[in-house]
């Protein structure tokens, strides 16, 4: 790396370090005035509301992360040109694309990382995060870990599972019924059990009844009755079914590609809220690199023009694009426009902005 890419670099990863602490420690401030109430009342150990704001952290770095990173391109290269040392890189030699490579780099990285952790860790932190406060806020913790009546089908193995109870914190089971089917739709066979642990990566029935049929829907034979058995058979994990239970937005991309590839059969409402979700998840990590692209023109020319109107216009674009986002996520879940273009033309229409803003810098 050049001595001249060390300090552009330097100059923009120490702002954005102070804008993503900034943003973090005002978003707790808020959250934690928001939530105080429910932390004393149900007398929440200090020690678990820091747990608490450690696992939000990675939800909120989506949103936390550009406006950062565009405040702190800002400031560099307002500084920069203010003091006359792009200029004099310059004229030097070096071109000016060549010195915002660097930057653009930055936008690069800061997109990749923040799309791991949007997909590896944030849905999981997020959905811990909303389980507490919900288990704060209710008075019996016991019965909101139950979910009643939840029906399971698994598509790719032509199984159909109907949970009478499902505890969504031990993954035990009551009333649990089992039918697998055949290919034209017939049920094969059907198991009933009193109730159901996971155990050692395995299903574990209790009091099991179960009976075979033949093509007609008729009986073979008696049904089969045991004190307990193991599940061997069953591939669904509890993952399947808390994901039925979550609100898309605390899945992953690839637990919403699943999804939606098993509930073909579920209405088209609810198949389009979950593809938007989809895209919505993959699309959101570029906005990292497209702020950058929109920052460093408007950057360079802050500094020669003054502050106040750079920076009014770029966050003007960037809340812009928000709100482009959101009437586009809304328009996808009632099916007005197909899902992925619900959410990736705010993508495509300001990425091209930001190339030809960049285009037409001096």
């Amino acid at each position: 790396m050049k001595l001249i890419d060390k300090y552009i670099l330097s100059n923009v990863i120490v702002p954005l370090i102070y804008c993503l602490l900034a943003f973090l420690m005002l978003f707790i401030i808020f959250d934690l005035f928001s939530n105080l109430s429910d932390f004393i009342e149900a007398e929440t150990p200090f020690l678990q509301i820091i747990q608490f704001y450690v696992y939000l952290i990675p939800s909120v770095l989506i949103f936390i992360v550009p406006i950062s990173l565009l405040l702190a391109i800002l400031y560099s290269l307002s500084q920069l040109t203010r003091n006359n040392e792009l200029t004099a890189m310059r004229a030097s030699g070096v071109s000016l694309y060549r010195l915002v490579a660097p930057i653009i780099g930055v936008g690069l990285a800061a997109s990749l990382a923040v799309g791991v952790i949007n997909e590896a860790i944030a849905p999981q932190s997020a959905y811990w995060t909303d389980q507490f406060i919900r288990a704060e806020q209710h008075e019996d913790e016991i019965s909101f870990h139950i979910t009643e009546n939840l029906p399971y089908r698994n598509a790719a193995e032509n199984r159909v599972w109907m949970i009478g109870e499902f505890n969504r914190q031990t993954f035990d089971m009551r009333r649990v019924e089992v039918i697998q089917q055949r290919e034209d739709g017939t049920d094969a066979s059907r198991i009933l059990a009193r109730s159901a642990r996971w155990l050692d990566g395995r299903w574990w029935f209790v009091e099991v009844t179960a009976q075979q049929y033949d093509e007609d829907g008729y009986p073979l034979g008696r049904p089969v009755t045991a004190p307990r058995r193991e599940m061997t058979d069953l591939t669904e994990t509890p993952n399947d079914f808390i994901n039925v239970i979550k609100d898309p937005e605390f899945l992953s991309s690839r637990e919403l590609l699943e999804f939606i590839r098993a509930h073909q059969h579920v209405s088209r409402d609810t198949l389009a809220i979950h593809e938007v979700n989809l895209h919505y998840r993959l699309a959101m990590p570029w906005t990292c690199l497209i702020v950058t692209l929109l920052g460093l023109p408007i950057g360079a020319h802050t500094g020669r023009k003054g502050a106040f109107r750079g920076i009014a216009l770029a966050l003007g674009l960037f809340f812009s694009f928000y709100v482009l986002i959101n009437f586009g996520m809304a328009l996808g879940k009632k099916q007005a426009i197909v899902p992925w273009l619900s959410v990736w033309l705010p993508n495509i229409v300001f990425f091209i902005i930001g190339l030809l803003l960049l285009r037409k810098m001096r």
